[in-house]
């Protein structure tokens, strides 16, 4: 597949400011941005159509790691109260059976309580499965009936109609991207679902990983609009880290691009999410509030669909300078909800 690198090469030089990627200059041809439906169809496989996440901005909450947070403390001070919870696994005991991080029943009292505080505050819940750790559904479930029935299961137990996909196949995980393809496809048909697909990045110039790329390959071909919610964090770079985190993003979008040529890069962008580590991340590289609202500002300027950050309860600056990535503090001086607050500014295209 052809790759069309978007961002420079990140060197440890004092990076220039670049354009957003918007209108002719940003796609080689005119009226990329304004294009109508009656203009002449891009020629090539284009991005399939269909039901796609209508959520611009949500952290992720996670759920598999004790105390739980309280989430409405964020919509109480904010006003904000959409999230992505995370992560749906499968059962204790290996089976194509979801629960919350392989231990906690998807109707445990405390999940759902928390779950229906946001909810009165206008809340709206997607449900994440996989994550870094733990036994996937997407290998326990033997087939795509049973893996799209697991993925409804989780649904309905929220209440949602928004699944965001994120398998990690860079620790010895060996997942089927067509079985995945196939599901999603299965429940967009059936029930309308929303789908995300958070994707990892290698690097700046690298951009998609090739499993990255072959999911969203196999989500073509299957047919499954989704949005690509690039996790920006965990690849080596050089110099400024939100150059790097914004460079790879646009790598990534470039790669989209050729995957689809036969959308409109406007439509590409829309299709696109950003999501970063807050605070200190467990690969030395540290995310500060700065580098936060360079990466929003970017995503907004350039027409993604979304932005996210892992995670809410570290959106916090009790544990400033710590050495160790922390699961309850960010490790930057931040006032509280700060990085929630930034991201709040994000606005997608309409």
């Amino acid at each position: 597949m052809a790759v069309l690198v978007t961002a420079p090469v990140v060197t440890g030089e004092t990076p220039t400011p670049r354009p957003a990627l918007t209108g002719a200059a940003a796609t080689g041809s005119a009226g990329a941005a304004g294009d109508t439906d009656d203009a002449p169809r891009r020629p090539g496989v284009a991005a399939p159509d269909g039901p796609l996440p209508d959520v611009a901005f949500a952290p992720y909450v996670d759920l598999t790691t004790p105390p739980l947070p309280a989430m409405t403390d964020m919509s109480d001070a904010t006003g904000h109260a959409d999230v992505v919870l995370a992560f749906v696994l499968a059962g204790a005991d290996g089976s194509c059976s979801p629960t919350w991080g392989g231990t906690t029943a998807l109707t445990d009292p405390a999940v759902t309580a928390r779950i229906a505080g946001l909810k009165a505050r206008g809340g709206r819940m997607t449900v994440s499965s996989g994550g870094a750790l733990g036994d996937y559904l997407e290998k326990a479930c033997p087939d795509a009936p049973s893996l799209a029935r697991a993925y409804a299961t989780a649904l309905d137990a929220v209440g949602a109609d928004h699944l965001d996909v994120d398998v990690e196949t860079d620790r010895g995980r060996t997942v089927s991207s067509r079985r995945i393809a196939e599901a999603l496809a299965l429940l967009q048909q059936q029930r309308g679902t929303r789908v995300t697909l958070t994707v990892q990045i290698d690097g700046v110039t690298e951009g998609l990983s090739e499993d990255a790329r072959d999911l969203v390959q196999e989500a073509t071909t299957a047919g499954v609009a989704a949005r690509v919610n690039v996790m920006v964090m965990n690849f080596e770079y050089e110099g400024s880290w939100a150059e790097a985190m914004i460079g790879a993003t646009r790598t990534a979008v470039g790669q989209l691009e050729a995957l689809w040529p036969g959308s409109d890069p406007a439509d590409v962008r829309r299709r696109t999410g950003v999501t970063f580590m807050l605070g200190r991340n467990d690969m030395d590289m540290t995310t500060t509030t700065d580098d936060a609202r360079a990466v929003v500002e970017d995503a907004r300027g350039n027409g993604y669909g979304g932005v996210g950050f892992w995670a809410l309860a570290r959106d916090n600056g009790s544990c400033p300078d710590t050495e160790d990535e922390a699961d309850d503090c960010s490790g930057v001086e931040q006032e509280p909800w700060a990085f929630t607050r930034i991201a709040q500014g994000f606005t997608a295209p309409t």
